[in-house]
């Protein structure tokens, strides 16, 4: 929080002078109640809790503070959508994708995630959508189209073999470039992988390419992690070998490009990786004026206060 008129807080220096003034007649007994049998008051003073006694002045004293605090023009730093920005939705489409210790399925739980990701994203912001297996392909130019994406995760095919960092340079193709190869505003990719990569470019070579660009990289490793000896479900077994993602590797690609990485062993937790992402993809930092959030809560507390002392000076 900040203040574009930061002087404007000596100003405050009034409310301690009110509170000390207001103390001094709490001390004197002085009292604005009334009553129709004076010789009650003490008797009434004594049952009453000492809160209620003084809670119509603290909220005078908040509603105060906080339009003072207005005078002084507060800022504060919100997030706001980005309609520079681009988002490349990235999923692995490998056969172990079929595997079901995620519930339903890896791929099912995948795409689902992936289009509620996509749903959240700030309206106007380009979003393509690439896919990769042994090779990968760009299945969605970047779009202000979302919808556009959603249909076409659904329609996701499963192919051999993993090529991660093919994944990472298709994405970094999707995104709309200047003349000199820069993309055009801020980029990042938000990759899911549940496998190793097995050919094409190493991931942490294409990782050093998305950093030269300045594309943010964000990872999320899918399907349990530990196992030892065959899984219950054949479908899960691949190649000879519990069918692990590489988180070392996944980790090492955010950390290069200064992304996050997610672990995602369930649903729930796949979904929690994407909600996550979805609150740091797509926005900027703006600094906005927030007076006159101060003055409507300072007039809600006057009133509030106002009431208090009305049903506070009823007869007894």
């Amino acid at each position: 929080m900040t203040f574009e008129l930061p002087w404007m807080l000596w100003v405050l220096l009034v409310v301690p002078a009110l509170a000390w003034v207001y103390w001094r007649r709490v001390k004197g007994g002085r009292s604005s109640a009334y009553a129709l049998y004076p010789g009650l008051g003490e008797l009434v003073r004594t049952a009453e809790p000492r809160w209620k006694r003084h809670l119509g002045a603290g909220l005078y004293g908040l509603a105060l503070l906080l339009a003072l605090l207005a005078l002084a023009r507060p800022q504060a730093v919100i997030p706001a959508p980005d309609s520079l920005a681009t988002v490349i939705v990235t999923i692995d489409v490998s056969l172990s994708m079929r595997a079901q210790d995620i519930n339903p399925d890896r791929i099912t739980a995948a795409k689902q995630e992936a289009q509620n990701f996509v749903r959240n994203l700030p309206k106007g912001i380009k979003v393509g959508l690439v896919s990769f297996a042994g090779y990968a392909t760009t299945e969605v130019e970047p779009t202000t189209e979302h919808e556009r994406v959603i249909e076409q995760i659904e329609l996701l095919q499963l192919a051999r073999r993993t090529a991660i960092g093919e994944g990472i340079l298709e994405s970094l193709r999707a995104i709309p470039k200047d003349e000199s190869g820069k993309p055009l505003g801020p980029s990042t990719v938000v990759l899911l992988s549940d496998g190793r990569n097995n050919t094409g470019i190493e991931p942490l070579e294409a990782a050093a390419f998305a950093k030269e660009m300045g594309v943010v990289v964000h990872t999320i490793g899918l399907g349990r992690r530990g196992e030892s000896g065959p899984p219950p479900n054949s479908n899960e077994w691949w190649g000879g070998y519990w069918m692990q993602f590489d988180e070392e590797t996944l980790r090492a690609i955010a950390q290069a490009t200064g992304g996050q990485y997610h672990a995602a062993e369930s649903t729930e937790a796949l979904r929690r990786a994407y909600r996550s992402l979805s609150r740091v993809v797509g926005w900027r930092p703006q600094r906005t004026e927030v007076s006159g959030l101060f003055g409507l809560a300072a007039g809600l507390l006057l009133a509030s206060s106002l009431l208090v002392a009305q049903w506070r000076r009823g007869p007894i």
